[in-house]
């Protein structure tokens, strides 16, 4: 989402560096905080499916994405973000997937993550050098196997 708006001309506070580095430390650290609960509280799901409810990955994905565009693109784009992001929490409670305090934790979880993202930026361009100039050019590039079918993307920096 965030390299999309750019893309048609809503422009970030960031450099796409630093989106790319916020985004994919916010997701690393979701995944490990989403996982982690989900050991060792062992939720059962209302629906009786599994017993890993607690908290609701889907919602911590979406609401994570919704504080990365709203911090990159602020409040105008934010509240868009947040309603489709709170779309997506009680649909989960709604679908029967998730108890109502799986979706506010899965919530705060992406909340939590995408602060934790970008608090780390800096600290993770000094650890490994990258101090990229302004006329840095990145290139992401959605790419087929034509063996699999499998779909991916290739990304890449020009400084």
């Amino acid at each position: 989402m965030d390299l999309g708006l750019d893309l048609v001309g809503v422009k970030s506070v960031d450099g796409y560096p630093d989106i790319l580095i916020a985004t994919a430390t916010s997701i690393l650290s979701e995944t490990i905080m989403v996982n982690s609960l989900k050991l060792l509280i062992k939720e059962q799901r209302p629906n009786g499916t599994s017993y890993n409810s607690f908290p609701s990955g889907h919602t911590a994905t979406a609401f994570n994405a919704a504080e990365l565009v709203r911090i990159e693109y602020g409040w105008g784009w934010g509240i868009a973000a947040y309603s489709a992001a709170t779309v997506v929490g009680c649909s989960r409670v709604a679908h029967q997937c998730h108890w109502w305090w799986d979706s506010v934790a899965g919530a705060l979880v992406g909340i939590a993550s995408a602060q934790i993202g970008y608090r780390t930026v800096h600290p993770i361009k000094r650890l490994f050098g990258w101090e990229m100039p302004k006329e840095a050019q990145v290139s992401l590039q959605p790419t087929v196997d034509p063996f699999s079918g499998a779909v991916g993307t290739k990304l890449s920096f020009a400084f």
